[in-house]
């Protein structure tokens, strides 16, 4: 009896008691924070060069709006992803703005990056083929480009994070260029909730 018992504990024991997250649970927890603050390392690597030319800055990403990301150094720049358009601000204050319908690319683009921040997934599983790892504490999404004219100039977008205790991170997003060049944002500090200041509001009207 005690052999029986035994056995059929070590059986039970063997039984992970979490589940690992799905893609469907990791977005929908991205997207319970409709406002994400934080920290930001870009790496910039050519496939022909060692070392990579790196930047550094502040990001927001606004569910209702879009991503805004702020480069503080070495050179003071705002790089904004709406909905519908993408505008960029020079240190001196010049915006420049271009519309999605204007380069159907770029709205690709703009989908892989952010859909899943939003929980978009119809929009993500449209625009690219997915192959999502996780663990009990962390995931990786790679999304493959269906769009043959995105694929040209890119391979695939990678993001991975954290999500444990009912909250999700996404920690890296790292885009492999052809060619072999990539874009690595390493993400920290993050904080959430609370509303775009008036000067942020103001990069998307």
């Amino acid at each position: 009896m005690k052999k029986i018992v035994a056995a059929i504990f070590l059986a039970l024991a063997s039984i992970p008691i979490f589940a690992n997250p799905s893609l469907e649970d990791v977005a929908a927890l991205l997207a319970k924070n409709k406002l994400v603050r934080g920290n930001f390392v870009l790496e910039r690597k050519a496939a022909s060069k060692d070392r990579g030319l790196k930047s550094s800055g502040e990001f927001v990403v606004a569910a209702d709006y879009g991503m805004i990301w702020k480069t503080l150094k070495p050179i003071k720049s705002t790089q904004v992803m709406a909905k519908n358009f993408a505008l960029t601000e020079s240190g001196g204050g010049k915006r420049t703005k271009m519309q999605g319908s204007e380069n159907p690319v770029y709205s690709q683009m703009a989908v892989l990056t952010s859909a899943l921040w939003t929980n978009d997934l119809e929009a993500v599983y449209a625009a690219a083929d997915v192959d999502f790892w996780s663990d009990q504490n962390s995931w990786s999404a790679s999304l493959f480009p269906k769009d043959g004219a995105v694929r040209l100039a890119l391979e695939k977008i990678v993001l991975s994070g954290t999500c444990s205790g009912g909250q999700a991170k996404v920690q890296k997003m790292t885009m492999i260029l052809k060619g072999g060049n990539s874009a690595e944002y390493d993400l920290s500090g993050h904080s959430f909730g609370g509303g775009l200041s008036a000067a942020e509001l103001s990069y998307f009207e």
